[in-house]
């Protein structure tokens, strides 16, 4: 096959990925590279010397390498051999700047690159455009149509670019970008403060699935600080359903383990062993558990369910457990059924178990307690236990009652009526209107022409009259509670002349 496009480099790419340590051994020897290191290291050698002959023209060392990657046993050989009817390498499209390895998710896979690897320079106070052409090849342009699990997307990263290292998937802060003229709108942001939640962007819906037509992209940015570089990728893409299947076909936690790790635990001399309390609840969606599922990393029993776990890891990959926030991944998800036992055993109403240090569980009442037993009316009557105070509290009540009432209230024997007063004496905690307070020392021409003041007037409720007692046994009003003008002919003056109460000396 012709290495007239960048198809051809990723197909040898996965290639070389199937390869054993011997062959990649081989091929390193072959092209005078570093033989040892992990795995990952020698394939990653391996594909940037392809790509290095790709973007030198160099065709026949593209094709010597290309031989021994299709054919690890021709290595034997002194050359490869050269198909007769090859394309001149020219054709070949380079590859701009350094390809990033993007970390794997369960939610894609990367099939084949659609686009070479575009660079986006450093801007700090401008912006920049640039533009790129999509063109699908028939066959691809057939399954997209065909399969729905079949998407394109770009994918973005920032430097550091490593050979060594994948990268999480990153845009520019302020990017834009448009595919036939139709914005992307997408999340390219992710979570503030949390590396690796940008999901990649998808623009299938926007692209025209027609063999060779050259669908437009235009990204636009500004205000970097570092270089980017993106991608537009063809994957095939799993649903949240699928992923939730596979975690049922695949490992599980089994039942007698968790007991084990329970009795376990409880035997250590240093650490007391309680019950506790798993909640049948999602952390997350705060619904009943439908799969309960953990990582094996965790040392927690409280599981969470797959569906709502993985549904937002695909809308923000965080990859935490929402228990207590390790990182997890994918592979290390499994099936909890000890707590599916639990869950199938207990009706939907039960929100909340008991688990004892052997593994045994009890049930907890729909409101996390248990219910309070109820009583009958004579009963409660048993039940009520009358308070007395003692001798000594009740003497100081009685003191301070006698004491509060004395200074409100005159004597006994000033309260009796006056034969020489036509106003009985106002009552204690009533109220008197001003126009049943007289006032003794004006004549009837002043009262006409003369308004009372408001301040006297409202101290009218809140005193009371003054009496005096001239020798002969009765009691003679000396002055009502808004006291004496005086005989003013005139106004009357600013503040009113108030009797003031006469106390006896003790």
């Amino acid at each position: 096959m012709a290495p007239h496009s960048a198809f051809e480099t990723n197909i040898l790419e996965q290639k070389v990925k199937t390869l054993v340590n011997a062959q990649l051994k081989s091929i390193l020897k072959k092209e005078n590279l570093l033989v040892s290191g992990l795995k990952a290291a020698m394939q990653r050698r391996i594909v940037d010397q392809l790509y290095l002959h790709a973007n030198n023209q160099d065709l026949d060392r593209f094709n010597r390498l290309k031989g021994f990657i299709q054919n690890p046993e021709s290595m034997n050989s002194p050359a490869a051999p050269h198909p007769s009817n090859q394309i001149p390498y020219s054709n070949f499209p380079p590859v701009a700047g350094p390809r990033p390895m993007f970390k794997d998710s369960p939610f894609y896979t990367i099939l084949q690159h659609l686009t070479p690897v575009q660079e986006c320079k450093v801007r700090e106070a401008t912006r920049d455009t640039i533009e790129c052409k999509i063109i699908l090849k028939p066959d691809v342009a057939d399954k997209l149509v065909s399969e729905p699990n079949l998407r394109v997307m770009i994918f973005c990263a920032s430097e550091p670019i490593s050979h060594f290292s994948k990268v999480d998937v990153a845009f520019p802060h302020q990017v834009e970008i448009k595919v036939n003229l139709d914005e992307v709108k997408a999340n390219l942001r992710g979570l503030k403060n949390r590396a690796g939640s940008t999901r990649p962007a998808d623009i299938t819906n926007l692209l025209r699935k027609r063999a060779h037509y050259e669908n437009s992209m235009t990204l636009i940015y500004a205000l970097t600080h570092k270089k980017f570089y993106f991608v537009v990728n063809l994957v095939r893409q799993q649903s949240v359903e699928e992923l939730v299947a596979k975690l049922k076909s695949g490992k599980t936690i089994s039942k007698d383990q968790v007991i084990r790790e329970m009795v376990s635990k409880a035997q250590d001399s240093d650490v007391q062993a309680i019950g506790s309390v798993i909640s049948l609840k999602c952390p997350l969606s705060t619904l009943r558990i439908d799969v309960p599922c953990r990582s094996t990393v965790c040392t927690h029993n409280q599981c969470f369910d797959a569906s709502s776990f993985l549904q937002l890891q695909e809308q923000a990959p965080t990859w935490t457990c929402p228990v207590c926030n390790k990182t997890v991944s994918f592979e290390a998800l499994e099936i909890d059924l000890y707590v599916d036992d639990i869950l199938k055993s207990t009706p939907k109403s039960i929100d909340q178990v008991t688990v004892e240090p052997d593994g045994k569980w009890s049930r907890i009442s729909e409101h996390g307690a248990p219910p309070r037993p109820r009583h009958d009316s004579s009963s409660d009557d048993e039940d009520l236990v009358e308070i007395k105070d003692p001798p000594r509290v009740t003497a100081v009540k009685n003191e301070m009652t006698n004491s509060s009432i004395s200074m409100r209230t005159p004597p006994t024997s000033s309260r009796e009526q006056s034969t020489t007063s036509s106003v009985p004496p106002p009552s204690i905690g009533t109220k008197r209107s001003v126009s049943a307070v007289i006032d003794l020392t004006s004549d009837d021409d002043e009262e006409e022409n003369r308004r009372h003041p408001k301040k006297p007037a409202t101290l009218a409720y809140l005193t009371t009259p003054t009496y005096s007692s001239p020798g002969n046994g009765r009691a003679q009003p000396v002055g009502n509670s808004l006291g004496s003008f005086g005989p003013y002919s005139g106004n009357p003056p600013a503040k009113p002349n108030y009797i003031q109460r006469e106390y006896p000396h003790r």
